[in-house]
């Protein structure tokens, strides 16, 4: 018979059968191998052995497995091994019921190791073979995630982790108290939908900072698990690999919602303390504004003869128009109501609050103002930068005890890239810059690192809270800007205010166009205001043109008197403020009679929020009090060029 069996393929099988091709496999392989006898005695020993344990073979062949297990593992280890030969348990594969054990090197380093042990039939004889190995690194690895793990439990900020997609891979307890999720209901939840419900512009910066992987910090509004609101300062870090690949994002939460409950209290307790440092001068001036018109109208109701009428009137309303222009300014100070932001300027502001600082400083010092009129303007609060401008005023006056000069400055200046090294908060842009300087005490150096703090200062019991330095740099540093202070003890002090200036346009109200109406052509007016003293003088004015007034004293009165003449009543002059049933209220009611009803709203509370309320509830006017009689009768006219009912 001839062999037809190719002669390569049984070269093959000579080569599979080789025992070179099997030693060479065992010696190649990554993991380390050892082969025991039924007696635990190694019979087999490969390369990666000996690397891991740092024993060469021919040390270790025919001696006891034990010698590569410490001490005091010894006895379980050999009744494991006899336990698994006698198929009490399973066999242990690698990746399949794997376990961590310690081994010991030939140097006496205990170490773990990760093993698995097979058992099979040689020749008759039990072999056991465990593969092995070293995984002191990721025990390591393991334990030092384990640990910042635990310490980031500690922390009192709650930290996260986020994956390139925005979903939690770590939540800490502090996380969990914060926001009322624990790290199971979060992990693997994308923040967007946990977190996140306002702020989009910040959002929107937050992401594109993270994704041109620079660090982002500022402050963000987050809803908890119950659905309030959470204010935190957030800090947010790149996270990069070993070759700077980004993996992911590090995220610190700090809770300041009491805090900016606080700062809001603070403002308005300092606002209040300005206010009371303004009331004396205020005050003096508000006697002088009444002195004339006291003494003015007890001369016309006297009957004397006067030499010169005309020009008492026009001393009296110039004196009222002044009083009602301090009350206006004093308002708009206090400023009760969050102001809402828009176009400011700056000079304008700046002027307003001189006219309040003329009734409040010393005659021994003076004011001296350099604006520039065309220059840009600032987006935000009027209200609060009136407030910064009045604290650092204030502060000058009291710097000042025997007199000097008070310098306030506005004008435009552009920070170029290194801004920066000016001060921490300061970025490329155009910014407004005010100035306001003094020729007073100046302040040391240990006074001037601590200006800022709150309830620090150097006046008397009594003479201030030390709120007012602190508010004043809140407000600043919540519209964008930043403070810089110089000052020098004997050589005055000079506070340089930077407030990112926009190049929007501010839009002046339009003028009253129009000449004072003639005639009212016989039309009824309802006047509805609780103060006699209101509805009097108003009364006189309409019926001087010739309007039919009707006049009530509360809503409730207005109501009937409107259902019984209806017909006749062609506007309403409706006061908001009124005890019992509002003026508010009193205007719905006007409107479920008549849905069409002419109604002018007054108010001596003007502010924007009031103004738009009005307007939603249905009124066709607005009227701020005080309003002269020109103001009065231009909106009438304005308002009723129909035919009368």
């Amino acid at each position: 018979m001839v062999d037809t069996t190719n002669s390569s393929d049984r070269d093959r099988e000579r080569l599979l059968s080789s025992e070179t091709l099997v030693r060479n496999i065992l010696d190649t392989a990554m993991d380390g191998i050892i082969s025991m006898d039924a007696q635990q005695n190694v019979i087999l020993f490969n390369a990666a052995a000996e690397a891991i344990f740092g024993w060469r073979a021919d040390q270790v062949l025919g001696r006891s497995i034990e010698m590569l297990i410490p001490n005091r593992f010894r006895p379980p280890h050999r009744a494991l091994v006899e336990e698994f030969g006698r198929g009490v348990i399973p066999s242990r594969r690698m990746g399949a019921g794997q376990r961590t054990v310690l081994a010991l090197r030939a140097s006496g380093e205990e170490f773990p190791i990760e093993a698995s042990i097979s058992r099979t039939q040689t020749a008759g004889e039990t072999v056991y073979t465990a593969i092995l190995r070293d995984v002191t690194e990721a025990v390591l690895s393991r334990q030092q995630i384990e640990q910042q793990a635990q310490m980031l439990d500690q922390v009192s900020d709650a930290v996260s982790v986020l994956d390139l997609q925005g979903r939690f891979t770590f939540w800490n307890e502090a996380a969990h108290l914060l926001f009322g999720w624990s790290a199971t209901e979060v992990l693997g939840k994308h923040s967007f939908d946990l977190l996140y419900h306002g702020d989009p512009e910040v959002l929107s910066v937050l992401q594109r900072e993270t994704a041109a992987g620079r660090s982002w910090a500022g402050e963000l509004t987050k809803a908890n698990r119950s659905g309030e609101t959470v204010i935190v300062e957030h800090r947010r870090t790149v996270l990069r690999d070993s070759n700077e690949v980004v993996t992911g994002y590090l995220c610190i939460d700090i809770d300041i919602t009491d805090r900016k409950k606080r700062e809001r209290v603070a403002h308005r307790s300092q606002r209040l303390e300005s206010i009371g440092t303004l009331a004396g001068g205020i005050a003096h001036d508000l006697n002088n504004v009444l002195t004339p018109l006291l003494m003015g109208s007890k001369l016309l109701a006297s009957g004397r003869a006067l030499a010169n009428p005309q020009g008492l009137f026009e001393t009296m309303v110039a004196s009222a128009g002044r009083g009602a222009n301090l009350i206006k300014q004093l308002l708009a100070f206090a400023g009760g109501i969050q102001g809402e932001r828009g176009p400011v300027r700056m000079d304008l502001l700046i002027a307003e609050a001189c006219g309040l600082l003329e009734h409040t400083l010393p005659k021994s010092i003076q004011i001296q103002t350099t604006v520039d009129p065309r220059g840009p303007l600032v987006i935000g609060d009027a209200t609060e930068l009136s407030q910064v401008l009045m604290n650092l005023c204030i502060n000058a006056r009291d710097a000042m005890p025997n007199g000097g000069t008070l310098g306030i400055e506005a004008t435009s200046i552009h920070l170029n890239g290194n801004a920066s090294g000016m001060h921490p908060d300061a970025h490329p842009g155009l910014y407004v810059l005010v100035k306001v300087t003094d020729t007073g005490t100046g302040m040391s150096p240990d006074v001037l690192d601590r200006i800022f703090d709150p309830f620090f200062t150097t006046k008397e019991l009594g003479k201030g809270t030390g709120l007012g330095l602190a508010t004043s740099q809140g407000i600043v540093k919540s519209h964008g800007g930043f403070i810089i202070v110089y000052s020098e003890s004997g050589n005055g002090s000079k506070f340089s205010i930077f407030l990112p200036a926009t190049l929007v346009s501010a839009v002046a109200g339009e003028a009253p166009s129009g000449t004072t109406p003639e005639s009212g052509h016989g039309r009824t007016v309802l006047i509805a205001d609780d103060e006699a003293f209101v509805r009097q003088m108003v009364s006189v004015v309409l019926e001087s043109v010739g309007y039919r007034v009707l006049t009530a004293q509360d809503g409730s009165a207005a109501l009937a008197l409107f259902r019984q003449h209806r017909d006749e009543i062609s506007a309403v002059l409706l006061d908001i403020m009124m005890p019992g049933v509002t003026g508010l209220q009193t205007l719905d009611e006007l409107r479920k009679i008549d849905p069409h009803v002419t109604v002018v709203a007054c108010s001596g509370l003007s502010t924007t929020q009031r103004e738009a309320e009005v307007f939603d509830h249905g009124a066709k006017a607005f009227l701020p009090k005080p309003y002269s009689d020109d103001q009065l009768l231009q909106t009438l006219d304005a308002l009723l060029k129909r035919p009368t009912r």
